[in-house]
């Protein structure tokens, strides 16, 4: 009695000339018997990136290859030349199945391959609608959630710094869920500084930032930083200042202000002195975008990971939609790091970079921009002029570093449109030279297009 089991290989090329060509090798040897079918990795839809594939082979032991086989020289094919796991290239199908799709069987080679496309963005115009259509829905409890995090912001300003621990323990006494995005929120905000690796917090220093504005007639500003009631009130006496919620209340109101001449933000800054350790920024949007790097020089200073064995973890990779488990092959991309037993979630999240040999660690949509860039997969805009107005896919979120640039250029966290992440008071230049340096296809349309 024989049994069936896999022997895997990683190739690049054309998908579906790799399965006629074997299929045709395989009849035309009489080994159908022995081989009867072939596996592909799921998502193959181009020889735009490596692939694996899985030849299911029959023999009386697992590992062995019939004679047959052998004699054939089927295996010294060009297809076959890159196992795997070099080493260890036998495979049960359970060990297999969640990473490969359909079967292909070697009589039947002719069928286009089978796949599941992936789900594509929807690049329709993204300011047809009134960027609010969906937060309305969530009027009734904007005041109450703003509220806690304003609370939040308070109690992490008194404290002034602390460990990772007591930012979440912090959160969960105001019942704020998910701390982690909550820290990168008030990061985005200007609000709190992390250390690289996450361990640490701080509360950045007060600050008074002006931002660009459309209008002439006067100058506009946002407060960053450290936040007390005291200061606030302090503010609120010597001019008039609005607390504008964010659109969800999944932060601190906005506190914005107007002055129609320097002399008086002069002499705000200098009052409030007296009391406060206080700046005054110009337009620190822009000037972060200046001094940006781009993105592949962002991608070597992250911080890396060593020590790193990867036979002692299971993998999956991102393939621009998922995570697909995979056998790890030192091919650059997004990886999932998983403990066998550890189910509910991976032990990390890194982007392996093969030219360095090297695992990169960073926010998470930030690797996962490095992937999609890696992948060739053409990451796009939309920028309405007339508004000042940029519009990003929910799937292409930026790193984080750019993605503050572009929420302190209004001081606005973005809004939600169907798929696409709307962020305010964008002058021109901060979306071209960000959009330059990303290597992002950004397209100005008309908001009533």
């Amino acid at each position: 009695m024989r049994l069936r089991w896999y022997k895997g290989f990683s190739y690049r090329g054309n998908p579906k000339q790799l399965v006629q060509e074997i299929s045709k090798q395989i009849q035309e040897q009489n080994l159908s018997k022995f081989v009867p079918l072939l596996r592909l990795e799921k998502g193959v839809t181009s020889s735009r990136r490596p692939f694996y594939f899985f030849l299911g082979i029959e023999s009386i032991t697992k590992g062995e290859i019939p004679p047959e086989v052998i004699s054939s020289n089927l295996l010294n094919f060009p297809y076959f030349k890159n196992p795997a796991v070099p080493g260890r290239n036998n495979f049960t199908y359970e060990q297999i199945k969640p990473m490969v799709g359909v079967a292909h069987d070697v009589h039947d080679y002719t069928n286009p391959i089978p796949y599941q496309p992936l789900e594509k963005d929807i690049y329709d115009n993204p300011f047809e609608l009134t960027s609010t259509s969906y937060i309305n829905q969530l009027s009734s409890n904007i005041e109450a959630i703003s509220s806690r995090y304003e609370q939040l912001l308070y109690w992490l300003s008194a404290i002034g710094n602390g460990t990772w621990e007591s930012f979440k323990k912090s959160c969960e006494a105001l019942k704020l869920e998910e701390p982690k995005r909550i820290l990168r929120r008030l990061k985005l905000l200007g609000h709190i500084e992390s250390s690289q690796d996450g361990s640490r917090w701080s509360v950045a220093p007060i600050a008074i930032v002006k931002i660009q504005s459309q209008s002439t007639s006067s100058q506009q500003f946002i407060l960053c930083g450290q936040r007390s009631v005291n200061l606030l009130n302090e503010l609120k006496m010597q001019i008039k200042i609005e607390l504008i919620n964010q659109a969800r209340g999944e932060a601190p109101p906005r506190v914005f202000f107007k002055l129609d001449d320097s002399k008086l933000l002069y002499d705000l800054v200098e009052q409030l002195k007296l009391k406060y350790s206080i700046n005054y920024v110009e337009e620190v949007s822009s000037q972060l975008t200046r001094i940006l790097p781009e993105v592949a020089a962002w991608k070597q200073s992250l911080s890396t990971l060593q020590g790193i064995v990867p036979s002692f973890y299971e993998w999956k990779r991102f393939d621009n939609n998922v995570f697909v488990d995979c056998i790890f092959c030192c091919e650059t991309g997004l990886y999932q790091m998983w403990v066998a037993g550890e189910s509910l979630r991976p032990r990390r999240t890194l982007f392996y970079d093969a030219e360095s040999n090297s695992w990169r660690q960073g926010d998470w949509y930030g690797l996962r921009f490095l992937a999609l860039q890696h992948s060739g997969f053409e990451c796009v805009a939309r920028y309405d002029r007339a508004n000042w107005r940029l519009a990003i896919p929910v799937s292409q979120r930026w790193p984080e570093i750019y993605e503050r640039a572009l929420v302190l250029a209004s001081g606005h966290l973005p809004t939600y449109q169907n798929s696409w992440l709307l962020y305010e008071n964008v002058p021109i230049e901060v979306m071209s030279l960000l959009t330059d340096k990303l290597n992002i296809n950004c397209e100005e349309v008309s908001a009533s297009a």
